[in-house]
C-alpha cells in the first residue's frame, strides 16, 4: 500500500508484487486505462498510446500489458478487475486493520497468502 497513487508507486507496487508472488507473470498484466500506464486510448479496442516510462518499465521487466476495452464492450473486463480489488478489500481490509504505519500494514499484507 502506498500513500500516493503516482506513477512511481505504480511501478514500485509491481516490483514488490513480483518479489512477493515469486516472479513475473508468464502471460500478461491486466490493466485498466490508468494514467500511470496509458496516455491515450485508441478507439474501442485494446490499442493504447502508453506512457513512455510504463513502456520502459514493461520492457525492462519483460511484462506484457493487456488493456481492458473501453465502453460497454469492456464492462465485464473492467468489472473483473474491480471485482478482484473488491474481493481483496472485503477479505483483508474489512474491518480496517489497526496498524501504526504503512510499513506495518505492508508487512501484514506480505504475510497473506496470494489469491486469498
Amino acid at each position: 500500500m502506498f500513500a500516493t497513487a503516482g506513477q512511481e508507486a505504480f511501478f514500485e507496487g509491481h516490483v514488490h508484487a513480483f518479489r512477493v508472488l515469486g516472479g513475473i507473470p508468464r502471460r500478461h498484466v491486466r490493466c485498466d486505462n490508468l494514467l500511470a500506464a496509458v496516455e491515450r486510448v485508441l478507439g474501442f479496442y485494446r490499442g493504447r498510446v502508453e506512457a513512455d516510462r510504463w513502456t520502459a518499465f514493461r520492457s525492462h521487466w519483460g511484462v506484457e500489458a493487456f488493456y481492458c476495452r473501453p465502453g460497454i464492450e469492456g464492462a465485464d473486463e473492467k468489472g473483473g478487475v474491480e471485482g478482484q480489488i473488491g474481493y481483496f478489500r472485503r477479505n483483508h481490509l474489512v474491518p480496517v486493520p489497526e496498524v501504526a504505519s504503512l510499513t506495518e500494514l505492508n508487512a501484514m499484507v506480505d504475510q497473506w497468502e496470494p489469491g486469498r
